[in-house]
């Protein structure tokens, strides 16, 4: 009697022990490049789900690369992240978690096919042949009057045919709108021909969900000029400075040149007895006359 109690327990444990994978079908199973990706296994049955580890292709993800994936196991789910999603993992054919359950050690309903890849934006380019953007937070510069063109970089390169890009504009990377006035797109890329002040902000191109921005820098016209006139006008000051400086230097030592003379004709003995003379000679002049 125990042992039938017993089995019928079991079989009511089997039954109850219902698994559930997290994304349900392998067609809403998309990952972004660079973006991440949850996979979770939820435990519907009576009492633990008994979670032991994820699998990729028959290796527990554990002993992949440190900090790439994140496993949390809990009495009723597991879930597997995959932090920064990148083509290895697109390459992988299957993944799965193991737990402990007889007869549920690898849940049906919890493995995975391969993931499949989304067309999004990893990137933009520009019509400079070295400017290149591929990471968040980039920017580029531009002068009042250059032309701006800007190409999203769609990944992978098989799905990005066909796609139409979706260019939007904000001034400080929180809203974004319709763009400015004077920018336009062509062929999926967008077009400034003579870039103004005014047109400085943050243009995302976006697909899928997922948008890639970049900001655009405008200088004034003429910034690349203020570094040198501020020079110019150092030099000028400072030329100006020594100028006076010299011409009060020659003007005192001139006037020191003259008292000297002064001075020395007052003290030398000629100079008196050739002033006496002169003057004994004006008082004959003035008795004869």
């Amino acid at each position: 009697m125990l042992v039938i109690f017993c089995l019928a327990l079991n079989c009511i444990l089997y039954l109850n022990a219902q698994y559930v994978g997290q994304p349900v079908t392998t067609a809403d199973l998309k990952g972004v490049l660079k973006h991440s990706l949850t996979l979770t296994c939820v435990y519907q049955g009576v009492g633990d789900g008994e979670f032991i580890e994820w699998y990729r292709d028959g290796f527990p993800v554990s002993q992949e690369k440190p900090g790439h994936y994140a496993v949390e196991n809990k009495e009723r789910e597991s879930t597997l992240t995959i932090k920064i999603f990148v083509q290895s993992d697109a390459d992988a054919k299957q993944w799965y978690v193991k737990t402990k359950k007889a007869g549920q050690e690898e849940p049906p309903a919890c493995r995975f096919d391969q993931i499949a890849l989304k067309a999004s934006p990893q990137g933009i380019e520009t019509d400079r042949s070295n400017e290149k953007l591929d990471t968040a937070h980039g920017s580029i510069r531009r002068s009042e009057g250059q032309s701006v063109v800007l190409k999203c970089v769609v990944e992978p390169k098989n799905l990005s045919n066909g796609n139409i890009v979706e260019w939007r504009y904000s001034p400080d990377d929180r809203l974004y709108n319709d763009l400015p006035d004077g920018v336009k797109v062509e062929n999926n890329e967008l077009v400034i021909e003579q870039v103004k002040k005014i047109q400085r902000g943050y243009y995302s191109c976006e697909l899928n969900d997922v948008k890639f921005s970049v900001l655009l820098r405008v200088k004034d016209r003429l910034a690349a000029l203020w570094p040198f006139l501020g020079i110019v006008g150092i030099v000028v000051v400072l030329v100006a400075i020594i100028l006076i400086f010299e011409k009060r230097q020659k003007s005192n030592k001139r006037a020191t040149a003259t008292d000297d003379d002064d001075q020395d004709q007052a003290n030398d003995p000629l100079v008196r007895t050739t002033t006496k003379s002169s003057d004994n000679d004006s008082k004959k002049r003035a008795v004869k006359a």
